[in-house]
């Protein structure tokens, strides 16, 4: 494969590493001249396109990170059935190659290891980019000793399908799971915190605080089992950075760093300076780090149909409470057979719940059709489109329109291309005309189209004057009364149209991100006009937002020139599910430690991302990522009780 080239410009050169997930190559950009990473995703990891879809955008938006920390993401692309990611190319050592014959390191090495490691992942974290997958082999070590973390993509797009998806399937290298993670549970920045703990813990001792033959053993003992402090097998390790590790490791998500930044910090302060240097003990490498998939387990080792329930907490010690004196802990034993089944479940990679699901949808007996365009048409040809593909049509609501006529369907839910089973109902607002009483917004429009656009809206042209002015001949300048005020149907309004003068420079103001209305207005106020509209789907950006712009913000030219406008309609149906960002309140919570419930109800089911999880009342609030498709409705519970339910648009991002 050394002389396959990707995309015309990435010549592979030689393989330079092999994971669970994919093939690292040395290439060539013959573009820029430059040496660089290629990662090619094995073909087993290749034949879901969902997954693929999530790769390619989670991976794009892992480019997006810039930090001195992070390997740098350069491309993202697919030639054929070849799906790939090119990335910096680090001169240097792989830190699981380092620990395998150098540890324990010392205690300054390992902690300043550990802090570049959590800056970077202070700043994925801002980015609302989690890892799920930090282990000493996605850490690289440069010869200047800067530590370097990768496959932020690669982690975060197999969350996207396995991880919260309440499919019973969990992703990721065993010896450094989180509990959560383990039990497919709901993952957040304090998974990769507690992960960095247990790769801290390594550094220090040359080994993981829990091993075993196989996968599932130790995903149990992740869940169970006390790590033992780290100073008892390396007495050198000084108690300040050994509190670290501990922290970082609680079972319970609460009683972690509250954020990689504050474990940071924590680094940073430890008291370093008597620090000595010592030799190492032998390391004995197990074949289990492997990013892997595998079915989530519950604490005796059976493969579990989802994430652990309140099961997890049946004693106060158990469910972490403090204060509550520690009660004798006995070593579970896993019973050979159970083992074995969990094993073949685990070769099998069957997802119980996501089987259990689709019993309960009718075993996928319905067909599934693509809901089509309804916009512009009447209630009766809508509903009769629908009728030939076996839908329903419910009329939502009527509102005011000023590209609809009356009568007209304005918006739909699910929009046009979306796939949904047959009977599905397709709810539209139509529209009920322009409204009455607002007057419209003519200026940098031709005296025509002003005119036009007055007797649509129901008022009269008034009196037309001309003045000098730097916009172009013929374009209106002036109206009163002025845009969007109140006047009764019929109103006069005055117009004063341009006679044009000398021309000048003016600056292109930024609109990228406003409406289409508010980036009309900037756009006429500062002496140009609006070209051409064009639509496309953006999933980073608002319905009805601007994405693009020509020319560019900042950018000098003549007064009058035309600007052409790229305006979102929304996330791409295609695109698979959506997120949304919700705050959750901990005021109604009834006591100062409590359990947290999150379910999900959208388009494509029902999930639990949160299952009676512990929280502290005093820690105010927490923002929830909530992925769905369509639209559904949030529940939140405390302690089971219902305390909120949303309404959630995740086409459109609106929460209610």
């Amino acid at each position: 494969m050394g002389s396959k080239v990707l995309a015309g410009r990435y010549e592979l050169i030689e393989k330079i590493g092999d994971g669970g997930m994919a093939v690292v190559y040395k290439a060539k950009d013959r573009a820029l001249s430059r040496y660089v990473a290629i990662k090619i995703l094995k073909p087993e990891f290749t034949k879901d396109i969902k997954f693929i879809e999530n790769f390619r955008r989670e991976s794009q938006a892992a480019a997006s990170l810039s930090h001195p920390n992070i390997v740098n993401v350069y491309d993202v692309g697919r030639e054929g059935n070849i799906n790939y990611i090119v990335m910096e190319l680090v001169e240097g050592e792989v830190l699981s190659d380092v620990i395998k014959q150098r540890a324990p390191l010392p205690p300054r090495e390992a902690v300043g290891i550990a802090r570049q490691v959590a800056s970077a992942l202070s700043h994925a974290h801002k980015n609302q980019i989690i890892h799920r997958d930090v282990k000493p082999h996605n850490i690289l070590l440069t010869k200047d000793g800067t530590a370097k973390i990768t496959d932020f993509g690669i982690a975060k797009a197999m969350n996207a399908g396995t991880i919260v998806s309440n499919t019973g399937t969990v992703m990721g290298s065993v010896h450094y799971f989180s509990p959560e993670q383990a039990r497919g549970g709901y993952v957040d920045e304090k998974s990769d915190i507690y992960s960095l703990g247990i790769v801290l813990y390594e550094m220090l001792t040359g080994k993981v605080p829990f091993d075993a033959e196989n996968p599932v053993a130790v995903a149990v003992m992740h869940m169970n089992d006390e790590i033992v402090p780290p100073s008892q097998l390396v007495p050198e390790i000084p108690p300040e950075v050994e509190e670290i590790v501990m922290k970082a490791t609680n079972k319970y998500q609460v009683n972690r760093y509250k954020s990689a930044d504050e474990m940071r910090l924590a680094l940073e302060k430890a008291n370093l300076s008597t620090m000595g240097i010592y030799s190492g003990i032998s390391y004995d490498e197990k074949n289990l780090d492997a990013t892997r998939v595998m079915q989530a387990v519950n604490r005796s080792g059976f493969v579990s149909e989802k994430p652990a329930e309140a099961e997890d907490s049946d004693s106060e010690e158990e469910a972490g409470m403090p204060g509550k004196k520690e009660k004798e802990k006995k070593k579970k034993k896993i019973n050979k057979v159970k083992v074995a089944a969990v094993i073949l479940a685990l070769v099998c990679a069957i997802p119980i719940s996501q089987l259990i699901l689709h019993l309960i949808e009718g075993g996928g007996n319905a067909e599934e059709v693509e809901v089509p365009y309804l916009i512009g048409m009447t209630a009766e040809q809508a509903e009769e489109e629908l009728e030939k593909l076996g839908l329903q049509l419910k009329i939502d609501k009527e509102v005011y329109s000023a590209t609809q006529e009356e009568g007209e369907i304005v918006s739909q839910d699910p929009p046009k291309g979306m796939m949904v089973k047959e009977g599905k109902t397709i709810s539209v607002n139509i529209s009920k005309g322009i409204k009455a009483g607002v007057i419209p917004n003519v200026i940098g429009k031709t005296l025509d189209e002003a005119k036009m656009e007055i007797t649509d809206a129901g008022y009269r042209v008034g009196e037309v004057t001309e003045e000098e002015s730097t916009m172009p001949e013929g374009v209106v300048i002036k109206q009163t009364p002025k845009e969007n005020s109140e006047a009764e149907e019929g109103e006069r309004i005055d117009l004063v149209v341009s006679k044009g003068g000398e021309a000048e420079e003016v600056e292109v103001p930024g609109v990228v991100g406003k409406s289409i209305d508010s980036a009309k207005n900037a756009i006429q106020k500062a002496g140009l006009t609006l070209n051409d509209i064009r639509y496309e789907s953006s999933s980073a950006y608002d319905e009805n937002h601007v994405i693009k712009q020509s020319p560019a913000k900042g950018t000098k030219v003549e007064a009058g020139s035309a600007v052409t406008l790229t305006v979102s309609t929304g996330p791409d149906p295609a695109a698979g599910p959506s997120t949304v960002n919700i705050r959750i309140s901990y005021d109604s919570a009834p006591d100062e430690v409590f359990y947290l419930t999150v379910v999900v109800s959208d388009s494509a089911g029902v999930g639990t991302p949160i299952d009676y999880e512990q929280r502290l009342k005093s820690n105010g609030s927490e923002v929830l990522s909530v992925t769905g498709e369509g639209t559904g409705t949030v529940k939140v519970l405390f302690n089971n009780t219902l305390i909120r339910q949303y309404s959630v648009n995740f086409n459109t991002g609106a929460v209610n």
